[in-house]
């Protein structure tokens, strides 16, 4: 049985989010994942990385919010990880984040994802993942093992669905100083004409309801 079991509930879940953000211009722009992360994590929380890989996050989190709880969650076994498979895991957090890997799930399997991170936060805790943007010419298919692509207003749709709330979404540009400011001021003309983005990634954030 699908996962996605009301393809009517997805389609006014994804009008909503297009309500808000009706074109990938009305995104706000960034430069990096931690601009975000500066903001939402805080000593004392409980912090999960899904896709933990080589656990670069950790020392970076840290500098930060030194008395923060990390724990990391990877598949790859020849990795040091405090969890290898999602459920594994009976203890929750106030923040999970992860970066570039619902992509390379089905949309099944990221909607199970998505409720089973869901179950894993505790009340008001956030989610916050990154994406290939879709509307960038070809980033999405620099990688073979990419599964679904997912359209900002699809992902948003989701991660509703999954018991999310509070929608938020983010587009990751960085580059040299004067191709950013010409990409931002004077290019977006051009690409706006042409419906391609500069940028390379959207990140969504959503809190548990």
């Amino acid at each position: 049985m699908t996962a996605i079991s009301s393809w009517s509930e997805l389609f006014e879940k994804r009008k909503k989010i297009k309500t808000r953000y009706p074109e990938i211009w009305d995104i706000s722009l960034i430069k990096k994942e931690m601009d975000l992360l500066r903001r939402l994590i805080r000593d004392g929380i409980r912090i999960l990385e899904i896709g933990a890989g080589d656990r670069r996050y950790e020392d970076r989190i840290k500098k930060i919010a030194p008395m923060v709880i990390y724990k990391s969650l990877d598949i790859d076994r020849e990795t040091r990880q405090d969890y290898y498979d999602i459920d594994d895991i009976h203890e929750t957090f106030d923040f999970i984040f992860m970066f570039e890997v619902i992509e390379h799930l089905t949309k099944e399997e990221a909607m199970v994802m998505l409720k089973k991170i869901n179950s894993l936060l505790n009340q008001g805790g956030t989610l916050l993942l990154s994406t290939p943007n879709l509307y960038h010419p070809n980033r999405y298919y620099q990688d073979i093992t990419h599964k679904t692509p997912f359209r900002y207003e699809d992902l948003g749709a989701i991660m509703l669905m999954a018991g999310f709330d509070s929608i938020k979404f983010h587009r990751m540009y960085n580059d040299d100083f004067f191709r950013r400011m010409f990409r931002i001021a004077i290019g977006i003309y051009f690409h706006k004409y042409m419906e391609v983005d500069f940028a390379r990634t959207i990140l969504a954030e959503g809190k548990r309801i």
